[in-house]
């Protein structure tokens, strides 16, 4: 009598079977990226947004807090850069006020090359230049010789290079997580030269980029001053 032979099941599976699972696996995939990948970009974009909300709130903060310190008079210019000899106007990106100590301070966010620090006269230090898209503040010794409606204050240059009484980065280029600051100030339509300043307009943005083109949030707010102030559109930097 024949023995009848037991047939054996093979485990595994084979080279086409295979290839057809991960085939399947991978469109599944697909499909799975291709629902999910707008929904990560908009928790990624929603993110980033409430970020740069919170850098602009605590930017706004800030300025308000420097803002109360302006005495004398506030003159805004209408571009950043060197003051020597400009005038000032009803709205731009740099604002200049004294301070309670008796400084010129300017406050902006278009930067500055490297900058002597003066004391007394004497140049003490030199401190880097700062990119635009920071708030900077810069501080200046007055001349109480002169009279400001008459001619120069302060000297923003000394032998024709950037200098001043101290330079401040209030938050640190990390703050910023990427993002670059824009500020413009501006008077209210009421305040002619010469009359009261209450309080200064300001759009405050931020950019995600450093050409400052790519909007990613933006306030418009009320800069209250605490002391008794008035427009001023007369020269007041000398070089």
């Amino acid at each position: 009598m024949r023995k009848k032979k037991r047939l054996q099941s093979r485990s595994g599976a084979t080279l086409v079977e295979m290839v057809v699972t991960l085939l399947l696996f991978g469109m599944i995939m697909s499909m799975v990226v291709a629902i999910m990948s707008p929904a990560a970009k908009l928790f990624l974009r929603m993110q980033r947004l409430q970020r740069a909300q919170v850098l602009l709130d605590n930017t706004v903060q800030e300025l308000q807090t420097i803002a109360e310190q302006a005495t004398e008079y506030v003159k805004l210019y209408s571009a950043g850069g060197d003051t020597t000899g400009i005038e000032g106007a009803g709205s731009g990106p740099m604002a200049e006020f004294v301070s309670p100590e008796g400084y010129v301070t300017l406050v902006s966010a278009e930067g500055c090359p490297p900058t002597h620090i003066l004391m007394g006269g004497t140049d003490v230090e030199t401190v880097d230049g700062v990119e635009e898209g920071r708030l900077l503040v810069r501080y200046y010794s007055r001349d109480s010789s002169s009279d400001p409606s008459l001619g120069a204050s302060y000297q923003y240059k000394k032998e024709g290079t950037e200098a001043a009484r101290a330079v401040a980065r209030p938050f640190a280029d990390g703050y910023y997580m990427g993002n670059y600051l824009k500020i413009e100030f501006s008077f209210p339509g009421e305040v002619d030269e010469g009359a009261a300043v209450n309080y200064v307009n300001a759009k405050v943005e931020l950019y995600g980029d450093k050409e400052r083109t790519q909007l990613v949030v933006r306030e418009d707010v009320v800069l209250e001053l605490r002391y008794v102030a008035e427009r001023m559109d007369a020269v007041t930097a000398g070089g």
